[in-house]
């Protein structure tokens, strides 16, 4: 009797603990958390629950997640959102794989009715273009991710190309590095998993532009000088990609390009070239760093007579508009100018023979067409400062000038320590002052001009001058002239 009281007591106990689970929807949507409540679990440690694909054996091989139950004999537990397909959420004890209850449950579309959607901007890359894939109705976690396969691979790691994360965002964008030729797949992935959510197939090839190049210039005919503008249309859109001008008629080696620029990667745009001297020639487009000619539009430059403004030949004595910034001594007249009876005089200032705070400013009135800065820059024989000291030389300085741009004011200043140290032209940190190598010597004496009486003609193109280092930008107009010394003669702004 003593044996069956047991046997039924261990009956009841068994009764009284068969494990129950349940989630908290049947249906949910392809974004949405699985919750899964139990009750009547042993209180083990090592209780679980999973979810498995639905009629499928409870091999740990076909576990798709699983948590422990956290030791508690009733509760519930979070699973990030699954693909679409059914389900069943099942409980064990102690780490085993015996079944102890289950529940069945199904994903559909997505919760809020729409399907996960990747997209790559394209169909159709070259090897150089960068690769943006949209996506839409990602889950929002923040191990959603977007990969590149080759195209008809499995979702295996091993064949992922390239891979980011979606940044936990449920619509956003991916930009992916270029890749080689060839087909391939964009494709999402909720929550760090390999179950593939949606995919899109897209290629990496060669274009052909059966549209033909549309090339053509703002103007047929320009001045010296003048800069070119170069509208195009239908280019391939390559990095390299680019318009040269060559004298009409010239070959298409690059041994003959007078002119060029890339395209900036941009199927359609515009572009502008520094002007050139008289002459007829050919402004052609090119794709892809080749010599293969896709369009060519001829231009002229003709010439013109050389047109002036005087801003100082010092011949009815000195402008009276010069500033004199900083500095002990106003601007001088001497009787020694170059191919004349007077010149300028502007004296340095030297601190600890190494600063030189002079510094003085001569406003111009500057005609647009102008934009060549001409001065006689040398050395005099002698010159006698008001304190009765003698200049028999001009020590080193700089001329420059203030210029308004396209992109704002800019100081463009002409130095020849630039030349004597190899110094390439810079800008400043704050991209408003440009700094150049000068084409005359500015330092009278010593070793540099062992001649001081040696006048030089100082001739540049200050358009051309500020697109070595602003390539986009333009000159609106000349506000001033700028120097730190110098015997200066026939200071002048010319159209050619």
């Amino acid at each position: 009797m003593l044996r069956k009281i047991i046997v039924i007591g261990c009956m009841l106990l068994g009764t009284l603990q068969a494990a129950t689970i349940a989630t908290d929807k049947s249906v949910y949507g392809s974004n949405e958390n699985v919750v899964a409540n139990f009750t009547e679990m042993l209180g083990d440690s090592q209780d679980w629950i999973g979810i498995y694909p639905a009629g499928s054996s409870n091999d740990w091989g076909n576990v798709i997640q699983w948590e422990w139950s956290g030791g508690d004999a009733a509760g519930s537990v979070n699973f990030n959102s699954l693909p679409i397909g059914n389900y069943e959420a099942r409980a064990f004890y102690q780490n085993s794989f015996n079944l102890e209850a289950g529940y069945a449950f199904s994903v559909e579309d997505n919760g809020n009715g729409n399907a996960v959607v990747v997209i790559p901007d394209q169909e159709s890359y070259t090897p150089n273009e960068v690769i943006e894939v949209l996506f839409e109705n990602m889950s929002g976690n923040s191990q959603d991710w977007i990969g590149i396969y080759p195209a008809g691979s499995s979702n295996d790691w091993g064949n992922v190309v390239q891979w980011n994360w979606a940044g936990g965002v449920v619509n956003g964008s991916i930009n992916f590095s270029a890749l080689p030729i060839g087909a391939y797949e964009a494709r999402a992935f909720f929550n760090n998993s390999f179950n593939l959510e949606a995919k899109k197939s897209f290629v990496v090839e060669e274009k052909v532009n059966n549209d033909g190049v549309i090339l053509t210039t703002n103007k047929t005919t320009y001045l010296p000088n003048e800069l070119i503008d170069v509208n195009f249309d239908n280019m391939l859109g390559d990095p390299e990609d680019w318009i040269g001008i060559y004298p009409a008629g010239a070959s298409y080696e690059f041994s003959n390009v007078i002119e060029w620029r890339w395209t900036g990667g941009t199927v359609q745009g515009e572009l502008s070239l520094n002007g050139l001297p008289a002459g007829s020639y050919d402004v052609r487009a090119f794709f892809d760093n080749s010599l293969t000619k896709e369009a060519t539009v001829t231009i002229s430059v003709q010439d013109v007579p050389v047109t002036s403004t005087v801003y100082e030949n010092a011949e009815n004595g000195l402008n009276a508009n010069w500033i004199r910034v900083s500095g002990s001594y106003t601007p001088q007249l001497a009787n020694q100018g170059y191919q004349s009876n007077k010149a300028l005089v502007l004296v340095p200032q030297w601190v600890s023979n190494t600063s030189n705070i002079a510094e003085y400013y001569l406003p111009l009135n500057s005609d647009d067409s102008k934009k060549v800065l001409e001065v006689d820059v040398g050395g005099l024989s002698q010159y006698k400062l008001p304190n009765n000291s003698r200049y028999g030389y001009m020590p080193h300085y700089s001329i420059g000038l203030d210029v308004q741009t396209t992109n704002g004011p800019r100081r463009m200043i002409w130095d020849s320590f630039f030349n004597h140290g190899n110094v390439p032209p810079t800008i400043s940190p704050n991209g408003t002052q440009l700094n150049y190598p000068s084409p005359v010597e500015h330092v009278r004496g010593y070793s540099y001009e062992p001649d001081i009486t040696k006048w030089e003609h100082f001739k540049v193109n200050i358009e051309q001058q500020l697109r070595i280092l602003e390539p986009d930008n333009r000159i609106v107009s000349v506000t001033r002239f700028v120097a730190t010394g110098g015997f200066l003669d026939n200071l002048k702004l010319s159209n050619y």
